[in-house]
C-alpha cells in the first residue's frame, strides 16, 4: 500500500506541474508520428533502421520493448538504441547472426507524466546472404489443356525471392504486364506461375526459364534449367481429375487488397472440361453463379479477381465437366486488407463519477482480435469496439488503446482520459514517527492529511481497524484550510499495545497512507489472528502481528516445521509470510507465528487459512451480495 502511495503522489505532483497559472492542464500524452511498420525484413549485408516518432508534453520518453514487455538496450555491433528514439540494426557478419536480436517482435513504447501507449507489433527478421539456384521442370500436359510451369525457388529463400519474368526461347520476355492481356495465350500469375491456355503441340517445342529478384538485395537470377510442356495426344477419353494430391475439405487462398486474386482449379482431362465457378452465400450452403466482368476473369480453369476487395472473400466451388465425368473443388479466398485503428474520442475531460466511453473503429480484413490497454497494460471490455467506464476515478485518468490483430499485423489507436474540476488527492502532510517506549504513559499519534474534497482518516493496528474504545480514543479536527488533523490517543501503553499503526487518508479521489511501529519494552505477544479465507490460485500474504521489545527474529513454521519449506513460500524479517499460487491439498493448514527476544522468551500465534474453490468462492460472493442488498 506504501509503494501505492508513492506512485498517486509522484502522478499528482507531476499533474500540478503541468498546470498554468490560471489553472488549465496543457499536459498532452503521447502520440505517434511516426509509428514503425508491422514487418521488416534486411539483408544482413545492408542492416535496417526502426524509426519511432512521438509527440506530447512532456516529451514523451521512447522505450524499445520485446513482445513480453522487457526493455531492450544496445547490443554491440549487432543493435543500437539512439537517443532520438530510433532502433539500428548495423549490417553483420553471418557467424555474429543472433536469433533473439535478428528474429524478434519488438514494441516501441512512449511514455510521460500523462500515461504510455505502445506501437503495433513489429516483426524483424535480418536474413544471411546465401547462395540458391532457382530451377523449371519438365510439365505432362494434355492436348488443348492448359499447361502450368512453375518455378522452383529453394524454401530458404523463398520469402524474399520473387518471379520477375519467364524466358521463352532465350529471348522473348513474359512478365506480369503482358499478362494483363486476359485474352492472351500466357499469364503469369501472382504466385509467379506461367499459366499457358490451350496448349498445341507446337508449344512442346518451346523452352522457359524464371527469371527471379530478391527482395532484400535487389540480386537477379536466371533459372538454372530450362522447362517445356511436353504434350501428350490422349489415346482414350479421360474424366476430369484434379492435378497433384487430392486435397479433403477447402484449399486457402490468400490475395492483398486491390491486388489481383487468382483462385485455381487444375485438372486436366478429355474431351477439354468446361469450367464453371460459383460462390457460396456467407453463413449457408447456397451458392450462386460468379458472374464474369470487366473485373473478373476466367481463363481457362483459373478464376482472376482484378483489384481485389473484401467482399471477395469467401469460399468457391469450380465445377469441372466433359462428356465423360465431373469433378468439384472447393477454394477459399481471403482478400487480405491493411489493418487500422482509432479510438474515439481522441481527448476526453470527464469528472469524477461521470461515465466515460471510448469508441474503437477498425477497418482491415481479416480481424482476428480485439483488446484494450491503459497505459500499456491489458484491461477487460464486455464489448470489443467499446471501452465503458461507469465512473470514473482517478486511477482512470491516462492512455488508452484499441488493438486489432491477425496472424500477419496488427494496428492501435490512442485516446486520452483527462479529470475534470478541480480536485487534490488526499496527501499525508505530517505524521508519527516510529517511537520505542516503556511501559506506563499514554501515547498520542497524530496524522495531517489534505486534499479536496476533505478526506476522511481511519486508523489501523497491523491492519486491523482501531475503533473508539477504553483503551484508543480517536479525534478529528478540521483546520481552517480544510485539513484534517487526526489523533490517536493510547492510554497506559503497554507491551502488547505495540505493532504497526497505520494512519489511511482517503476520499473520492484517491487514498494515502502511513504507517511506522510503535515499540514497547516488554516480552513478545503475539494479538490473535482472524481465520484467513483464499481463492484457489491466488497469492496469500499475511503480516505477523506481533508486539514486544527488543524482539530478535519473527519466524513461521507448520507442522513444527520453518517455512520456508518450498519455492512458493517466501518469509521476510518484519514476519510477512506470501504463498503463491495456493492449493488446497497443498496449503490449506495452520500456520504459526513465533516471535523471538534475544533472552529466550517467545510468543506463538495461530492462523488458520481455508483454501476456496473457485466456484464455492462465486456461491458466497453471490450470497454476500444478497444480503447487503
Amino acid at each position: 500500500m506504501h509503494n501505492e502511495v508513492v506512485v498517486y503522489l509522484t502522478l499528482y505532483l507531476v499533474f500540478l506541474s503541468g498546470l498554468h497559472v490560471n489553472g488549465e492542464d496543457d499536459t498532452v500524452g503521447p502520440t505517434f508520428i511516426k509509428e514503425p511498420p508491422n514487418k521488416i525484413d534486411f539483408s544482413n549485408s545492408t542492416g535496417a533502421t526502426l524509426e519511432c516518432t512521438v509527440r506530447g508534453n512532456p516529451a514523451p520518453e521512447i522505450i524499445w520493448l520485446r513482445s513480453d514487455g522487457t526493455a531492450v538496450g544496445d547490443v554491440p555491433g549487432l543493435r543500437q538504441v539512439l537517443p532520438n528514439g530510433n532502433l539500428v540494426f548495423p549490417p553483420f557478419r553471418a557467424e555474429d547472426y543472433r536469433q533473439e536480436v535478428h528474429a524478434q517482435v519488438y514494441i516501441c513504447m512512449a511514455r510521460n507524466s500523462v500515461g504510455s501507449i505502445h506501437s503495433r507489433d513489429v516483426n524483424v527478421r535480418a536474413v544471411v546472404s546465401q547462395n540458391y539456384a532457382v530451377n523449371v521442370m519438365d510439365e505432362y500436359v494434355l492436348n488443348g489443356n492448359p499447361g502450368i510451369l512453375k518455378c522452383h525457388i529453394p524454401s530458404f529463400v523463398a520469402d524474399y525471392v520473387y518471379v520477375e519474368a519467364w524466358i521463352q526461347n532465350e529471348n522473348i520476355e513474359l512478365t506480369s504486364e503482358i499478362s494483363r492481356d486476359y485474352d492472351s495465350k500466357y499469364l503469369v500469375l501472382p504466385s509467379g506461375e506461367l499459366h499457358i491456355r490451350d496448349v498445341a503441340p507446337e508449344d512442346g517445342f518451346k523452352t522457359y526459364q524464371c527469371r527471379t529478384k530478391h527482395k532484400l538485395t535487389g540480386e537477379t537470377r536466371l533459372s538454372a534449367t530450362k522447362g517445356r510442356l511436353v504434350v501428350t495426344e490422349p489415346t482414350n477419353n479421360i474424366s476430369p481429375r484434379l492435378l497433384g494430391i487430392k486435397i479433403t475439405g477447402s484449399i486457402q487462398q490468400d490475395c492483398l487488397y486491390n491486388q489481383t486474386g487468382v483462385v485455381r482449379c487444375d485438372v486436366t482431362a478429355y474431351p477439354v472440361p468446361v469450367f464453371k465457378w460459383y460462390k457460396f452465400i456467407e453463413g449457408s450452403n447456397r451458392k450462386i453463379a460468379v458472374t464474369l466482368d470487366d473485373r473478373v476473369k476466367q481463363v481457362s480453369g483459373t478464376l482472376i479477381i482484378q483489384e481485389a476487395k473484401v467482399e471477395d472473400s469467401g469460399k468457391y466451388l469450380c465445377v469441372v465437366n466433359n462428356s465423360v465425368g465431373g469433378e468439384s473443388v472447393e477454394t477459399v479466398l481471403t482478400v487480405t486488407a491493411p489493418l487500422s485503428a482509432s479510438v474515439e474520442p481522441i481527448v476526453q475531460t470527464v469528472d469524477f463519477g461521470r461515465p466515460a466511453t471510448l469508441t474503437c473503429n477498425y477497418e482491415g480484413n481479416p480481424v482476428k482480435t480485439v483488446s484494450w490497454l491503459k497505459d500499456g497494460k491489458p484491461i477487460s471490455s464486455d464489448e470489443s469496439r467499446a471501452l465503458k467506464i461507469d465512473s470514473v476515478r482517478k486511477e482512470d485518468k491516462g492512455m488508452y488503446q484499441c488493438f486489432v490483430r491477425n496472424e500477419q499485423e496488427s494496428a492501435q489507436g490512442s485516446a486520452e482520459i483527462k479529470l475534470g474540476g478541480r480536485f487534490d488527492p488526499p496527501q499525508i502532510v505530517q505524521a508519527f514517527a516510529e517511537e520505542v517506549l516503556k511501559p506506563g504513559p499514554a501515547v498520542y499519534l497524530k496524522c495531517i492529511a489534505s486534499g479536496n474534497p476533505t478526506p476522511e482518516i481511519i486508523w489501523y493496528l497491523d491492519f486491523k481497524k482501531i475503533e473508539n474504545g477504553e483503551k484508543f480514543r480517536i479525534g478529528n479536527i478540521i483546520t481552517a484550510t480544510g485539513d484534517k488533523i487526526s489523533y490517536l490517543n493510547i492510554t497506559d501503553v503497554q507491551a502488547n499495545d505495540g505493532g504497526l499503526y497505520q494512519c489511511e487518508a482517503a476520499s473520492k479521489v484517491g487514498t494515502a497512507t502511513h504507517s511506522a511501529r510503535l515499540n514497547v519494552h516488554g516480552l513478545p505477544h503475539i494479538r490473535p489472528m482472524e481465520k484467513k479465507m483464499i481463492v484457489a490460485g491466488g497469492t496469500l500474504m499475511v503480516t505477523c502481528p506481533f508486539a514486544g521489545y527488543p524482539i530478535e527474529s519473527v519466524t513461521w513454521e507448520r507442522d513444527s516445521r520453518t517455512l520456508p519449506i518450498n519455492r512458493k513460500q517466501k518469509v521476510f524479517p518484519n514476519g510477512t509470510l506470501i504463498i503463491e499460487n495456493v492449493e488446497r491439498q497443498s496449503d490449506q493448514a495452520t500456520y504459526t507465528c513465533v516471535a523471538k527476544n534475544s533472552n529466550g522468551y517467545s510468543a506463538r500465534g495461530n492462523l488458520e487459512v481455508q483454501v476456496l474453490g473457485k466456484f464455492f468462492y462465486v456461491i458466497l460472493l453471490n450470497e454476500f451480495k444478497l444480503i447487503n442488498k
